[in-house]
């Protein structure tokens, strides 16, 4: 498929007008494609592209794309390439923020009765303001003597992101393989697999003795470079080629892994990866991802269903 800007939001045919006069400007020229329709509550235009962008002139593109998305609201989205989902392909994905709606340290830190601060660092970490590990390590300790037997209480009271189920039925139709590569863990990301079929699972795990977390880990931490690597490895073991792989997160450890992938999308994402990150998406849970790789609402209403 050919470079594309994927527009996504609410908004009128007018506004269509108005992004064509934007891409003459640029000197662009673009075929526009409704793959949205009457039944969604939103907007979704894939705009083709007849070239993709020179790299001279991408970055600066892109961040007239992002700044547009923060004026009018509407996901403005660059690709310059997209994966075939109707080929086996590799998706990763972040667990915490991403297909989850919530940081599982920061929960287990409200059943230890430190929410508020645990919370502020991770959020520190995510806009990658703090190093990702030692805020790992320094939040972990704080949870020493802990029972573990809150754990399933809290994972009872999570809610999983928006269009996690219908993404997970579209590329396991088409068979890919899928697998969370998480910085929170495994206790949480081993039953958000089973719930959703997911091939594999790589996150953190707790230290329990006698009933109560020790405040430590064990094994490597699943940080930014190791997403990297899992990524890597899952593409080496699978044997896809890497145009067809995909990657989503939210933070800033997530960046290298969205940069490595075909397909990189920051979903709701902290403003430093808003910005550093291939494809930027604010306006759709999970299922959005499926209008980046091409598909319409009534294709993916006729796999899900």
């Amino acid at each position: 498929m050919s470079a594309s800007i994927t527009l996504i939001g609410s908004f009128q045919h007018a506004y269509l007008n108005q992004f064509e006069s934007w891409l003459n400007e640029h000197h662009l020229i673009g075929t526009f494609n409704t793959l949205s329709d009457d039944q969604d509550a939103y907007t979704v235009v894939k705009v083709a592209l007849e070239q993709a962008l020179p790299d001279e002139q991408l970055a600066n593109i892109k961040q007239t794309l992002l700044a547009l998305s923060d004026t009018t609201k509407i996901d403005h989205i660059y690709q310059s390439k997209t994966p075939d989902l109707y080929q086996q392909g590799v998706a990763v994905f972040d667990m915490d923020s991403t297909l989850i709606k919530a940081e599982v340290m920061d929960e287990l830190a409200v059943e230890a009765g430190i929410g508020e601060q645990i919370a502020a660092v991770t959020a520190s970490a995510m806009r990658g303001e703090i190093d990702f590990v030692e805020s790992f390590v320094q939040r972990l300790s704080l949870l020493k003597g802990l029972g573990s037997d809150v754990m399933d209480g809290v994972y009872q009271r999570i809610v999983h992101m928006d269009g996690i189920e219908t993404l997970m039925k579209v590329l396991h139709h088409f068979g890919w393989h899928t697998a969370i590569l998480s910085g929170g863990f495994t206790y949480f990301a081993d039953r958000v697999q089973h719930q959703y079929a997911m091939a594999e699972v790589h996150a953190n795990v707790l230290e329990i003795e006698a009933g109560k977390l020790t405040g430590k880990h064990l094994g490597p931490i699943v940080d930014a470079e190791r997403k990297q690597l899992l990524l890597s490895e899952i593409v080496a073991n699978t044997g896809v080629n890497w145009a067809q792989t995909l990657a989503c997160g939210d933070g800033a450890n997530d960046l290298l892994m969205l940069n490595k992938a075909a397909l990189g999308v920051a979903l709701h994402a902290k403003p430093l990866v808003r910005e550093q990150a291939p494809c930027p998406m604010n306006n759709l849970g999970l299922d959005g991802i499926l209008y980046l790789l091409g598909m319409s609402s009534k294709q993916i209403r006729d796999i899900a269903n």
